[in-house]
């Protein structure tokens, strides 16, 4: 018997022979008997897959992906972080030279911060949380983070009012500041009003990169980054949409849950949605089927408690997390 690794017993190869097993009987590896350049089958649905990924990028099979990678989390690209004491991805484990898994990617997405906003707009934009931080204003936000926070915590709400100019997008403004001012949780603010958007005004800036556009985009190329806006803090990001694109782009419901699950895959603890009225469409429908909850605005002298229930009808069976008057 040929000499065995020192420190290890005698391993005993058998094998069947005519008369029984004869324990002396080279075994044959089922590897040796298959012919050269063998491979084992392909799914056909993998295949499908990585074909349709490796055409949305337009890279050749056996050119290597950003995607999947270790990210600079300091930079302007963020990615989702893993959970303290986990394991790291599949993907990041893999040699530099070798692609992701395509379908991975495509679930979790990844942020890139394009643009950064520190001052102001001008005018009388309630910014509390920048202007005057210790304000009645701001403490009313706070306790509304609290109250949220006690009611299971949502992580995705969704902010509209019965009609136009009810206070929806002051009150996810502030809201999205309350739950990042302390810089310990990453917040988006995403404006889904397409039809008259007002967020990147408010807190003064031009959106360079349109969400509605950004939403259609990730319809044909799911690994593209969505760029975000930092705004005033380093943990808020902001997608907004540019008024200029108005009439261009439609809610898609297909669209927007892509957008959800990508943003949410991607190491958001809340995502605000700056959502249009609820009467007289049914994109807050569409809106609502992608969140944890919806908050409703109301505005004193204009919000009528009529309006109020029919909004709550409009939105039934939609978990309604209460009322916020501004």
């Amino acid at each position: 018997m040929a000499d065995q690794p020192q420190g290890r017993p005698p391993q005993n190869s058998y094998a069947q022979a005519p008369g029984g097993w004869d324990q002396n009987a080279q075994r044959e590896s089922p590897i040796a008997r298959r012919p050269a350049g063998w491979r084992p089958p392909r799914d056909p649905a993998q295949a499908a897959l990585e074909a349709t990924i490796v055409g949305s990028l337009n890279v050749a099979d056996d050119e290597p992906t950003r995607l999947g990678q270790s990210l600079d989390t300091a930079g302007t690209v963020e990615r989702a972080a893993a959970p303290k004491g986990a394991a790291a991805p599949a993907a990041q484990q893999r040699p530099p030279s070798e692609p992701p898994r395509a379908e991975s990617a495509v679930r979790a997405g990844y942020v890139q911060v394009v643009a950064t906003v520190v001052d102001p707009p001008p005018g009388t934009h309630n910014l509390p949380f920048i202007k005057d931080a210790d304000s009645p204003v701001a403490a009313s936000y706070r306790v509304l983070r609290h109250r949220l926070r006690e009611a299971n915590n949502p992580s995705t709400i969704a902010v509209t009012s019965p009609g136009r100019s009810e206070g929806k997008t002051t009150c996810a403004i502030n809201l999205a500041m309350a739950l990042a001012e302390h810089g310990r949780e990453k917040v988006l603010l995403v404006e889904a009003n397409l039809r008259f958007p007002h967020l990147a005004a408010a807190l003064g800036f031009t959106a360079p990169s349109c969400f509605g556009r950004q939403m259609a985009a990730h319809l044909k190329s799911p690994l593209s980054p969505w760029e975000v806006v930092a705004a005033f803090f380093h943990n808020l990001h902001v997608l907004a949409v540019d008024p200029s694109s108005v009439g261009q782009w439609r809610m898609s419901a297909p669209g927007l849950k892509l957008a959800m699950d990508q943003l949410q895959a991607s190491g958001y603890k809340h995502i605000i949605v700056d959502c249009p009225s609820a009467l007289g469409s049914a994109d807050v429908n569409v809106i609502e089927d992608t969140t944890d909850g919806v908050l409703l605005t109301a505005r004193p002298g204009k919000t009528t408690a009529e309006s109020l229930r029919k909004t709550e009808r409009h939105l039934a069976p939609a978990n309604i997390l209460g009322v916020v008057l501004t």
